[in-house]
């Protein structure tokens, strides 16, 4: 049974406009929100490693209603503390964001959350990354496919939060927390560089192949069945069937620890 495509973020997750990272560039000195307005992907080692910044600070904004699971954000911190190099530690803050009132939302409407409400941005040697629990579904469902996260660009993604708990609420419906851990896992996989999206590969993996609709949407996926980057590894988290919850395959972590990650 088909629930969703799983495509980049042209429709789901990646945007390729790869862009040079300044993080701690001289243009950061004017805005110091440049930095955390950069392509998808081109702060992975940033966030892997502790070259540039040795401590995280991750911004949780929801809408009221919609925060996520507190076992959902105790997975997230594991799955951190696991794969980055992060000595100085890695904080969490929460942000409540209003609620929308445009209906679903497409990329400049949650661009525009963004910037009105982010707190946190890269200082000093801490990074700052920006996650939003939406009240609301993608402009891009359609009657084939639900979208349920986008990282969109180096340290920003969304979690459409409602399209989680419509899935979660049906009648053999996964788990909401593991949906919530499964999808915003993911979206941070590609935060991270994966794959071949800022992180190079030690030995290629991506996953070149079209989809049964004929679309080559798979790039920047691993071809692993068995990993957390595997495009169709987030719509098997709708399905109640799934055994624990997804983790990095061997070729994504090989290219992590290449990285600067752990």
């Amino acid at each position: 049974m088909k629930i969703l495509r799983i495509t980049p973020y042209f429709t789901f997750f990646l945007s390729l406009l790869l862009l040079a990272s300044c993080s701690k560039d001289e243009s950061t000195q004017a805005d110091p929100t440049v930095a955390n307005k950069q392509a998808l992907g081109s702060s992975a080692r940033d966030f892997l490693s502790a070259d540039a910044f040795t401590s995280l600070r991750v911004e949780i904004a929801y809408v009221a209603g919609f925060k996520p699971s507190a076992t959902t954000l105790n997975n997230l911190r594991s799955f951190f503390a696991e794969r980055l190099n992060k000595p100085d530690g890695i904080t969490f803050i929460e942000t409540v964001v209003p609620a929308t009132t445009v209906g679903s939302l497409e990329r400049d409407e949650y661009v525009k959350i963004e910037a009105d409400n982010r707190t946190a941005f890269n200082a000093g040697d801490e990074l700052a990354v920006w996650i939003f629990f939406a009240d609301q579904s993608s402009e891009k469902d359609d009657a084939t496919s639900r979208i349920l996260g986008t990282a969109y660009r180096n340290t920003s993604c969304i979690i459409f939060e409602k399209t989680l708990r419509d899935f979660s609420n049906r009648i053999g419906g996964a788990s909401l927390t593991q949906l919530e851990t499964v999808t915003t896992e993911h979206e941070f996989g590609h935060l991270f560089g994966l794959v071949n999206l800022g992180t190079p590969m030690v030995r290629d993996h991506e996953d070149e192949q079209p989809n049964d609709d004929g679309i080559d949407a798979l790039n920047k996926h691993c071809d692993q069945e068995n990993c957390l980057m595997y495009f169709q590894t987030v719509a098997d988290a709708t399905s109640s069937a799934m055994t624990g919850l997804p983790t990095f395959g061997a070729f994504c972590l090989e290219d992590l620890r290449a990285n600067g990650g752990k």
